[in-house]
């Protein structure tokens, strides 16, 4: 049986529905057309029945929906829509339902000293005595009213606000409002909005019904006396008799807007005794848990998903609905968690959610106290989930510049991995391992380099990692050409590719280009500079390609991708570059700035010239785009070699270095 049907084509019926479905009760909602069924969301508990009906048809609807003497029919039509009602209340004594009025609140005090009307129709006479442009709000359906009573010099100052639905618009037209004249919008609106469109029109008088608080009154009145015009106010057809939403709602379920609360938890390390008492009384409320099957098996609830991902966990949301969800995460839920994407992903699915987010106990927190040590002079680093070359080598610079690194790990592999990166920097140090941190097997172990090389415990691993002599991080790194393995490809020389990185105004986290790559020298030493730089190496020739990933693999400066084939060609599916150096184009010059200019403005571009032709090339080039921060300079380089007992000046070709931003 349907314990409930909504009657709707308001703020508060949809407000009810949502409740309705919030607690999980199958209800039918009525709307008059297709735009209140499109202001209903998608719901297993709500059904929509979309058309107009009489008494007769409302009584022949009420008996094959299955209604029954405990049935509630709720009436939260429009307070003007009075005609609705009358068949409502006669359907409902016919068929011996409970009928439930649902009134708007709002205090109709704010529009004291304004006109007021008995109906449309007054009150478009009385317009008809005024000049300047009017803004109709009472929408669509008074419009017939409206043009029957009004000159048609009044119409043609009178703009309309409706909503935005084929049938609105097509009152419009059929009233003769100009398309002009028309503003198509959904609200509700704020008074600022209200005042906005008063003063883009150049608005003197604003008509509105007696709609209430959720119908917006308040703000339109405002919006008029902060604006100085005159609100013409249509009153309501009867003061109605009635109920409040919350009061309505309250005879059907019990409490007043019931909302899905979603608690975000660390769970600690596992163990009962590391959960916290918070998270403890979240976990015995929750209605329904999620979590990795480690987190949830040993709870006792009936509700729980082993799932632990936003487009997993937010479908099951939307088809239980439960009040108050418990999503778990190992550790501490601000610490290298997946709680931060969650609650991305949550507001994107709904901005209204609420959201409570539990700390706990992390692993580094409890090792800390387990060594008796402070990590508040540490790096702090996460491998879990992460094992790339590219990643190993920033834990690495990270240990070699620092005496303290914490790390998360994946597992026991990852402290091999480590021990291994230590030994090849002649890193002096040791690792603490700690596995199974907080259960029965827990181990903690301190070790050397070569110890750690053959460490087996399984799991997720934290580890402690000492420096007993950390290098000084120099402020510039500097890659000498006697570093790259040369072959036989041609190389940027040091001094001229010192003075191209510098030219080139890398920021952290920029995506370079190096076009040309050759050797690799000029890649090299940019993503030197920094680990979370990603520099794309554009190399035609494969024996080029081999060498720039000898000296990536020499270097370890595994931020560098080598991209194999003919630019611009290979830029497709690539991240837009902040930075570009070209060093070699293969006659592909103009092609390569063009299509980097067509899908990204404000690029850095640094550009070597060493033939006269090329020269003219960039400067045409430079004369043809718009240009900014533009500088040329010529840089000759003279070295001095040995020969016998004497030292001779060998002189490099002069090279132009153009850079720009376009």
């Amino acid at each position: 049986m349907i314990r409930c049907i909504v009657f709707s084509g308001t703020t508060e019926g949809r407000t009810i529905s949502d409740a309705l479905s919030a607690h999980r009760m199958k209800h039918i909602v009525c709307v008059a057309g297709n735009y209140g069924e499109e202001m209903m969301s998608k719901d297993p508990y709500r059904e929509v029945h979309v058309g107009r009906m009489d008494a007769d048809a409302m009584k022949e609807f009420f008996k094959i929906s299955g209604t029954g003497k405990d049935t509630l029919i709720i009436d939260a039509t429009h307070p003007y829509a009075s005609e609705v009602t009358a068949n409502i209340k006669s359907a409902c004594n016919d068929a011996k339902l409970e009928y439930v009025r649902v009134i708007r609140s709002g205090d109709e005090s704010v529009a004291a000293g304004y006109p007021k009307y008995a109906n449309a129709a007054d009150c478009a006479k009385a317009l008809n005595k005024t000049d300047s442009n009017i803004l109709l709000t009472t929408g669509s359906k008074e419009l017939g009213v409206y043009c029957e009573n009004v000159s048609k010099e009044v119409l043609e100052r009178t703009y309309v606000r409706v909503l935005p639905s084929i049938e609105s618009l097509e009152l419009c037209e059929k009233a003769g409002i100009e398309k002009t004249h028309i503003i198509a919008m959904h609200g509700p609106f704020s008074k600022d909005m209200n005042a906005a469109l008063i003063r883009q029109y150049s608005i003197k008088h604003l008509v509105t019904k007696e709609s209430g608080g959720a119908g917006g009154f308040e703000e339109k009145i405002m919006a008029a006396r902060e604006e100085g015009i005159t609100a013409h106010i249509i009153e309501r057809p009867s003061k109605e008799e009635g109920v409040s939403m919350e009061a309505a709602l309250s005879m059907i379920v019990e409490c007043e807007t019931p909302a899905m609360t979603v608690t975000i938890a660390g769970i600690g390390m596992g163990s009962a005794g590391c959960e916290t008492l918070d998270v403890s009384l979240a976990i015995k409320d929750a209605d329904v848990i999620f979590g990795a099957s480690r987190l949830i098996d040993g709870i006792d609830k009936t509700g729980k998903y082993s799932l632990y991902l936003a487009k997993d966990i937010i479908p099951v949301l939307e088809s239980e609905k439960p009040l108050h969800p418990v999503i778990l995460y190992s550790g501490d839920s601000g610490f290298y968690s997946g709680a931060q994407k969650m609650i991305t992903a949550l507001k994107e699915w709904d901005p209204d959610v609420c959201i409570k987010v539990l700390p706990g106990i992390s692993s580094i927190s409890y090792m800390s106290a387990k060594l008796g040590l402070s990590y508040d002079d540490a790096v702090l680093f996460s491998l879990h989930g992460k094992d790339s070359d590219e990643d190993l080598a920033k834990l690495g610079d990270a240990v070699r510049y620092n005496h303290k690194v914490v790390a998360l790990l994946s597992g026991g592999k990852d402290i091999a991995k480590i021990a291994g990166r230590m030994k090849s920097l002649c890193i002096d140090g040791k690792i603490t391992a700690g596995a199974g941190l907080s259960y029965e097997d827990e181990s903690v172990i301190t070790m050397t380099p070569d110890e750690a090389l053959s460490y087996d415990k399984t799991g997720i691993t934290t580890a402690f990692i000492y420096n007993a002599s950390p290098d000084k991080k120099p402020l510039i790194n500097i890659v000498k050409d006697s570093d790259m393995i040369r072959g036989d490809i041609p190389m940027t020389k040091e001094c001229i590719r010192h003075e191209s990185i510098i030219r080139l105004g890398l920021c952290d986290g920029d995506v370079m280009y190096d076009i040309g790559g050759g050797t690799g020298s000029v890649s090299i030493e940019a993503a030197s500079l920094s680990r979370n730089l990603k520099v794309y190496s554009f190399e035609r020739k494969p024996e080029a390609v081999a060498l720039i990933k000898e000296n990536i693999e020499k270097t370890g400066l595994y931020n560098v991708e080598v991209i194999e084939g003919d630019a611009p060609d290979t830029f497709e599916g690539l991240p837009v570059p902040d930075r570009v150096f070209i060093g070699g184009s293969d006659g592909k010059l103009s092609g390569i700035i063009k299509n980097l200019s067509d899908r990204k403005k404000g690029i850095r571009y640094v550009i070597n010239a060493v033939s006269l032709e090329t020269f003219e090339e960039v400067k045409k080039l430079m004369e043809e785009y718009e240009v900014s921060d533009d500088e040329i300079v010529q840089i000759s380089v003279t070295g001095v070699r040995k020969a016998g007992d004497h030292h001779l000046m060998s002189a490099q070709n002069p090279v132009w270095i153009f850079s720009f931003t376009l």
